[in-house]
């Protein structure tokens, strides 16, 4: 596993309080009344840039709660963090004054957690009713204002089997990226195991059938899994999370720092599935906690990982955030080369990853071949131009 170069992530957890009472949270008993001091997310937001981290998020609990969070936020901006990221139920989002006031400190990324296209659903799941309108009005207000925007879905055994409608619900909303989470459990989760469960055998179909979705929108590697054995993705291995490096380091409301990587194997184990694998070796093993429940069965040694499809997408255009990053772009400057999207980027907040000339390279080349951009080589270098009028593109962004 290698680190990847200015991808470090610097993570705060800013409380344990939270305005949902997720059936499936896999926190455990922590202590809801503890907000961590200003004093200290400031020190460490300067102690993270100075050490490297160009990525910084702020999770919880539900950090938009904290009384901090537009503090925190904006002093991240300052410092020099161009990534700054909440993971957030959304509910607090309903709010466009908010939302203005987040943008302008200077959010550039939203990872809302939705578990449903369904209201009634949605809302039994989390505990809170109207959360799933409250939480769309979220994204919409923040879609409006350009910041970039995913969802981590949770697997249960209420929408397992809906995962590619529940995909397409909300890539009509504006999210071209999704993380699709397997419980890990632990706190509630674990206490609504008999209720909410549901096996990793028993999923492997319906992951086969989001990340088809995804290839029809022509989005293939937007859709990743966590906690997910990558021997449950048929031939999408490299979609699982955790065969590379997290390179992230959290520190929460206490002060205490967790290193993901260094953690990432405390709760896992190998069995014997597991020892003619082909990714034993970066492969972490399956959850105590999951094994407690279900056992062994269904973990089939990968022979030869697979690697991802790219088909060409049927039906409605659907831009990833790169993508929708270069369009902003080529709006700027009519007529660019690759070294002048790199630099106009740096003013961009759609983009996921414009730190060299191949992201640059294999966004235009999709866009080109989604005919909404068109290229031209002169004299050694590549120059795009959209190839239909912005006003017309706008509707995808």
């Amino acid at each position: 596993m290698e680190k990847k170069p200015n991808g470090k992530c610097f993570e705060l957890i800013l409380n344990y309080n939270c305005n949902a009472r997720c059936a499936f949270c896999s926190q455990g008993d922590f202590d809801k009344s503890l907000n961590a001091p200003f004093a200290a997310v400031a020190r460490n937001i300067y102690s993270a840039y100075k050490d490297g981290y160009r990525r910084l998020g702020f999770t919880g609990g539900e950090p938009l709660i904290s009384p901090d969070i537009l503090k925190a936020v904006a002093l991240g901006k300052s410092v020099g963090f161009r990534f700054i990221r909440v993971q957030t139920n959304g509910i607090k989002l309903a709010d466009p004054a908010f939302c203005r006031a987040l943008a302008k400190a200077g959010l550039t990324f939203c990872k809302f957690s939705f578990t449903s296209d369904s209201a009634a659903e949605h809302d039994a799941l989390v505990g809170v009713p109207g959360a799933l309108k409250k939480a769309l009005a979220g994204l919409e207000n923040l879609r409006k204002l350009k910041i970039r925007l995913g969802t981590n879905i949770l697997v249960n055994r209420l929408n397992y089997k809906r995962l590619p409608e529940i995909i397409k619900f909300y890539l009509e909303r504006g999210i071209t990226n999704f993380v699709i989470i397997y419980p890990v459990y632990n706190g509630a989760m674990a206490k609504n195991a008999k209720k909410l469960g549901v096996s990793l055998p028993s999923c492997e179909r319906y992951f086969g059938e989001a990340v088809k979705t995804m290839e029809a929108a022509g989005l293939p590697g937007e859709i990743l899994f966590l906690n997910t054995p990558p021997c449950f993705l048929g031939g999408r291995e490299k979609l699982a999370i955790g065969l590379d490096l997290f390179n992230t380091l959290v520190t929460d409301p206490l002060g205490g720092t967790t290193d993901l990587d260094a953690n990432a194997e405390a709760a896992k184990v190998k069995g014997p599935p597991c020892g003619s694998c082909a990714l034993k070796i970066k492969c972490r093993g399956a959850d105590v906690h999951y094994l407690a429940n279900f056992g062994w069965k269904g973990f089939v040694p990968v022979k030869k990982p697979g690697s991802l499809k790219k088909t060409a997408a049927a039906g409605r255009i659907y831009l990833s955030d790169n993508e929708k990053c270069l369009v902003e772009i080529l709006r700027l400057k009519p007529v660019a080369s690759t070294k002048e999207i790199l630099a106009l980027s740096k003013n961009i907040v759609l983009c996921r990853d414009c730190s060299d000339g191949n992201a640059v390279m294999t966004s235009a080349a999709s866009l080109v071949s989604k005919g909404l951009v068109k290229t031209s080589f002169s004299r050694g270098v590549y120059r795009w131009s959209l190839a239909r009028p912005y006003d017309e593109i706008i509707k995808w962004l």
